[in-house]
């Protein structure tokens, strides 16, 4: 199909730039007698979802070898990388924008293996049945214009159906990371599937277990992160493919809220993992690889949501939630608006900031450790913690406190303590 054939279902502004941003990329691989095709998620979101190409990086496969690739782009290239060239793809940076040329290709898991093993090919209708699926089965040929769609994505782009190029027991199979993927575009694109695939994905789901953390990780945030996970989610249930990665995901009622949530990675992972202990959940996260970093924030989260649907607000306690809060204060409001209990409690929470988040602006404890030491010549170690714990929980009691004040409370303390 010519790109003029099916010009009025894309949006012509985005196509007509990357047909002239693309024109260096096409005559250099002319030159070389190599053919060059525009793949990937641009391709699909040309018909319709592309608001923005110009922070887009570009993906393109060819019937050049990766050695090959590097020699033709090099010239016109600002820079080159070739870290993904083992699987056939080389990086480049051409004219202030992210490319990815990859040698056609199909990949598959072996056996256990947690790695898939990378064959090359000349033919494009072999590298676009090996893709994941329809919507994604596209290319532009850059020489002729034409849209490469051999399984009718388009089609089923326009019908808002999932489903695969080949058999989907064999897309899974080869790739298992795919049905997790099906949830993600499901939901990303308000899809429909066929009970065929979902069969598919009941019999294969004991396969993800070969693949990476890292991949399933990297994948389940991408799921969240769509408008409206929802769908997704029902997607993971009906299959019980979320057993093998979330199996908590069935316990939390509250999970089709998350949508209402803003689109922070952070606190809409909380809101999934907030119904469970603290052990579960960083048990959880540490299995998925998340960051330490990752997971103290979303714990400080699901701790202070918990504080505000849990705990009587007076001025004591909420003083209390908003230093263990900290900077997730706003967040965690979010996260306990929506599970299922009284609004009257966020209404409380809500009144109490504004009685006072001005006392609190000012909220740090008037003294540091090292001033402690040099006040009160306590050496340096937990007794100095000690006393920084208890500024603080005098703050807690009574609010903020001068200079002063923390100083003769403190050296009454110490007395006490005998430090």
């Amino acid at each position: 199909m010519k790109l003029n054939d099916c010009y009025i279902l894309m949006n012509s502004e985005h196509l007509n730039k990357l047909l002239q941003f693309t024109l260096p990329i096409k005559e250099s691989f002319e030159e070389a007698r190599k053919k060059i095709y525009l793949v990937g998620g641009i391709v699909r979101d040309l018909h319709g979802s592309l608001n923005d190409i110009s922070s887009l990086d570009l993906d393109f496969t060819t019937d050049a070898t990766p050695d090959e690739i590097k020699k033709i782009i090099e010239p016109i290239a600002e820079s080159v990388w070739l870290s993904g060239q083992r699987f056939g793809t080389i990086g480049a940076q051409i004219d202030g924008k992210t490319v990815e040329i990859t040698t056609h290709r199909s990949e598959s898991y072996v056996s256990e293996s947690r790695k898939p093993v990378v064959t090359f090919s000349n033919d494009i209708h072999e590298d676009l049945s090996r893709r994941d699926f329809t919507i994604n089965s596209m290319a532009i040929d850059l020489r002729t214009q034409e849209l490469i769609d051999p399984f009718n994505g388009l089609q089923d782009l326009q019908m808002k159906i999932l489903r695969t190029p080949l058999d989907p027991t064999i897309s899974f199979s080869e790739d298992p990371l795919r049905m997790m993927r099906a949830a993600r575009f499901i939901s990303r694109y308000n899809l429909t599937f066929d009970k065929g695939l979902k069969n598919s994905v009941e019999e294969l789901r004991y396969r993800l277990k070969i693949v990476s953390a890292e991949r399933i990780r990297d994948e389940l945030n991408k799921l969240v992160m769509t408008p409206d996970p929802n769908p997704g989610f029902k997607f993971l249930l009906k299959t019980k493919l979320y057993e093998a990665f979330l199996p908590e995901l069935l316990e939390n009622k509250n999970r089709h809220q998350v949508r209402y949530l803003r689109q922070n990675l952070s606190i809409r992972l909380s809101a999934l993992l907030i119904h469970v202990s603290q052990s579960v959940q960083k048990t959880r996260m540490k299995e998925l690889k998340y960051s330490n970093r990752e997971i103290d924030d979303v714990g400080n989260l699901v701790s202070a949501a918990k504080m505000i649907l849990t705990t009587s607000m007076n001025n004591v306690q909420y003083r209390r939630w908003y230093l263990d809060a900290g900077e997730n204060r706003q967040g965690s409001i979010e996260i306990a608006a929506v599970q299922r209990f009284s609004r009257k409690r966020i209404r409380a929470v809500h009144q109490q900031s504004r009685l006072l988040d001005q006392e609190l602006k000012d909220a740090a404890i008037p003294l540091t450790g090292s001033e402690i030491i040099n006040i009160f010549g306590i050496d340096e170690g937990p007794k100095v913690g000690n006393a920084l714990e208890h500024l603080r929980n005098l703050f807690i009691e009574n609010g903020p406190m001068r200079r002063s004040e923390a100083i003769d409370s403190l050296a009454i303390w110490i007395k006490s303590e005998d430090l």
